[in-house]
């Protein structure tokens, strides 16, 4: 049977579990987390132009996009493609067709490196959003974005009725993108309610003069001198550096390159020697020195040299411009004395544990990064991810597709991810497990991930017969503390946070070398956005198969006898059809960890937190803790810590009545006096089965949902804000605890929450992304409004 074949009934699988799932449903009917004291004010000082003077673009209009246009607009599949983070964003305009709505074939990409330049954009179909050529009147009058924002202010202004949304907030990927001025106004004159900011309050009138002179103007973007300054390295010789390790002259430095970059190429990189700058890591037509070209394949692995018909490239440190956003927002920190780290770790400088020279430069194309790579020593490799593996994850959960839309029901909404030491991964030691061929290692079909189940299996017994012990565990070497890290999912977009937070999880994984390569090259290297459905929901399969390969080999850390019980409980009603497809091929093998007690997992839970230490783990967690303090929500509160051992006893707990109607991520203030401190509230729902497209239908199990709390800002899309005054922080507890109903949560909300419609929405938005900026750094982006308030929460 042929790969593509295979595929093929991988995909006809999945349909078929959507399909059950769906008749099945119908019939049943951390860091971070230092507070600043206080925030100032962050609204910046509204300017409107004098007459007669044009606002300027990177001092006024910019600014003006940051805190107002790329809550919605600052991300690949934004609505209507338009990207308001840049004036090359801006000057590209808009697109109608979304990559991420639902398409049987294949789209034109719409990433920013897709073309290079406006009249390519015009030739892929991206209309204009400004108008440049005429006197101020007709630029007004030509212009999308003006048309848009001018409606805002007709009618939404503070208060605006938040039901007039009803049936006009589409789907985000799916929504009418009107290309001209004509139809543009045709469609306000049926919609009024669809200005911007969509469904939030308009902009003040100083904002508003702002734009439209400037609009008026003819749009003018940045001078060359603001160009310049914008590109302006705040330490060159620390960047030089760089490029001269990535771009040595010999073949196997070439392939590490090669490696490093199909690993970080969506990560922002941060330079230690160079403070203040944020770069990415890209292929170039031209060498270091000068202007970086970039060679923009859609994938990482596509060949540069054809794409861009040239006979060399050179890995280049782009320095980022454009405002980051949070969701999709992660890091990878280096300093200069990493140079010599990688150098020691890729053995590069003796070339031990090297393959053959004619191993050392592989075609291109294959999504097979343990047949690519296969040169460079497995451990090293492996090495890399663990030190890096809140990086790696970072890709998978926070890029390439910013809101995840399906490929996220493939994971639980909360749980704990670990890794397998070096020393005990099958993987690692013999890293073809026995197989004749690398082929299965990235075979999406069920048959090919069966054989893969099954090697592994066959190797871990031929190589530990007796089982892992406990020592199988990575443990950071003491100090990482990517050897423990909390993996939240918020329906359409997930969070990735160092150590285990937010109570113990329904479920955990054990990450095996070869299993987090393929993890990641299904999800994001290999992730072509802009194909059709049916390879999207290959990835969805696929990406099923690997999460619960992940918790069987956790389960095979405990007694044989203990295993199937909590798989099946872990994966439940129409999710039984999945777990057959997915074998438990070390379902009896034996294990070297001794477990006591009546919980059997919870045991083993503790002696991994003994192991791998309270700097790991980040353990205790007060605000999620298993035994709770005994206290009334409604006693008064002196202090933070009062309202943080009340909050407490409502975490991580099963069978509270509001935590079903809680949105996905409540963003909460709580203020005494001029303090203040910032928590996530987040809601972890319980489903039967991660192997269908319609939780809602029948798979939900409220009942076992829980809420944990986070002493910091978690996640990039919040559903709601709420402010605090810590002296209403007992009512707040106490009315949160009743609440039972859809009715009573819009009560509670209406009360407590800041409704979109609200004249306090942009100052708290300004205030917590001002804290957000100031508290977190170079962690820090703006926070989305997709999905805020929205009418269906």
């Amino acid at each position: 049977m042929t790969l593509s074949l295979i595929r093929w009934h991988g995909v006809a699988a999945l349909a078929l579990l959507s399909v059950l799932a769906w008749s099945a449903a119908l019939a049943a009917d951390a860091d971070d987390a230092d507070q600043l004291t206080s925030v100032a004010d962050p609204a910046q000082p509204e300017r409107s132009s004098d007459a007669g003077n044009t606002p300027d673009y990177v001092d006024d209009v910019q600014p003006l996009f940051n805190s107002r246009c790329i809550a919605c607009h600052g991300c690949l599949g934004s609505p209507c493609n338009v990207k308001l983070d840049s004036f090359r964003g801006l000057q590209r305009g808009g697109f109608g067709l979304n990559a991420y709505s639902n398409h049987i074939g294949s789209y034109p990409r719409t990433d920013m490196d897709a073309a290079d330049s406006v009249k390519a954009w015009r030739n892929i179909g991206f209309f204009p959003i400004i108008a440049d050529q005429g006197a101020a009147a007709e630029n007004l009058d030509q212009s999308l974005l003006y048309l848009m924002v001018e409606a805002g202010m007709r009618h939404n202004d503070h208060g605006f009725a938040r039901d007039a949304l009803d049936g006009l907030r589409p789907d985000r990927f799916n929504a009418t993108c009107a290309p001209t001025p004509a139809a543009l106004k045709a469609e306000l004159k049926k919609h009024p309610a669809i200005g911007m900011p969509f469904g939030l309050p308009a902009l003040t009138e100083p904002q508003f003069t702002t734009l439209k002179d400037w609009v008026a103007a003819g749009s003018p973007g940045p001078s060359d001198a603001q160009k310049q300054a914008a590109e302006k390295i705040a330490e060159p010789a620390a960047v030089a550096r760089w490029e001269a390790f990535f771009n040595q002259d010999n073949k196997r430095a070439q392939l590490v390159s090669r490696y490093l970059f199909e690993h970080v190429f969506l990560a922002t990189i941060l330079l230690e020697e160079s403070p203040g700058d944020q770069f990415r890591l890209v292929r170039s037509k031209t060498p270091p020195g000068q202007l970086v070209s970039i060679i923009g394949t859609g994938l990482p692995y596509d060949d540069p040299y054809s794409y861009a018909n040239v006979e060399q490239f050179w890995y280049r440190l782009e320095k980022l411009s454009a405002p980051p956003v949070q969701k999709n927002h992660f890091l990878w920190t280096l300093s200069l004395d990493q140079i010599d780290h990688l150098t020691t770790l890729f053995a590069l400088d003796t070339g031990k544990g090297w393959g053959n020279e004619i191993d050392l430069t592989p075609g291109w194309g294959s999504d097979n990064a343990l047949e690519v790579f296969a040169a460079i020593p497995t451990e090293s490799r492996y090495r890399f991810m663990l030190e890096n593996a809140e990086v790696i994850v970072g890709g998978i959960t926070y890029g390439p597709v910013c809101n995840g839309q399906t490929a996220t029901y493939a994971v639980k909404d909360q749980f704990w991810v670990f890794f397998l030491d070096p020393q005990f991964d099958p993987s690692v030691q013999m890293p073809m497990l026995g197989l004749d061929s690398w082929e299965p290692f990235m075979d999406r079909s069920v048959f090919g991930n069966a054989d893969y189940l099954k090697a592994f299996a066959e190797t871990k017994d031929k190589l530990f017969p007796e089982g892992w012990s406990l020592d199988a565990v990575w443990d950071g070497d003491g100090t990482d503390r990517n050897a423990w890290l909390t993996v939240l999912r918020h329906e359409t977009n997930v969070s990735v946070v160092k150590g285990a937070q937010g109570g113990v999880p329904r479920s955990l994984w054990l990450i095996s070398f070869a299993g987090f390569e393929r993890m990641y090259y299904d999800t994001v290297a290999g992730f072509a956005y802009w194909e059709g459905d049916g390879l999207k929901l290959e990835t969805l399969l696929f990406f099923n198969f690997l999460r619960q390969a992940f918790e069987d080999n956790f389960l095979t850390l405990l007694p044989s006898e203990d295993r199937e019980a909590l798989r099946h409980t872990w994966t439940q009603g129409i999710g039984r059809i999945g777990l057959a497809a997915v074998p438990f091929a070390g379902k009896d093998q034996p294990t070297q960890v001794e477990v006591s007690g009546d919980d059997p997992l919870m045991d083993l839970i503790e002696q991994l937190e003994r192991r791998l230490g309270p700097t790991i783990s980040g353990l205790p967690d007060p605000l999620n803790p298993q035994q709770k303090p005994k206290v009334e929500l409604d006693a008064s509160m002196a202090g933070f810590s009062d309202w943080e051992a009340a909050i407490s006893t409502l975490t991580a707990v099963e069978g509270l009545s509001f935590v079903p109607h809680l949105p996905s991520v409540i963003m909460l203030r709580l203020n005494q006096g001029d303090e203040h401190r910032i928590y996530s509230l987040i809601a972890n729902r319980a489903y039967k089965s991660q192997y269908t497209l319609v939780f809602e239908n029948g798979e939900s199990m409220p009942e076992k949902d829980t809420m944990s709390v986070y002493p910091t800002l978690v996640n990039g899309f919040p559903n709601l804000f709420v402010d605090l005054d810590l002296k209403d922080a007992p009512g707040f507890l106490s009315a949160l605890s009743t609440v039972k109903t859809k009715q009573d949560w819009s009560a509670f909300k209406q009360r407590y929450g800041i409704l979109r419609n609200s004249s306090e929405f942009w100052p708290f938005y300004d205030w917590i992304n001002a804290w957000n900026f100031a508290q977190r750094g170079d962690l820090a982006g703006w926070l989305d409004l997709t999905y805020y308030d929205a009418p269906e929460i």
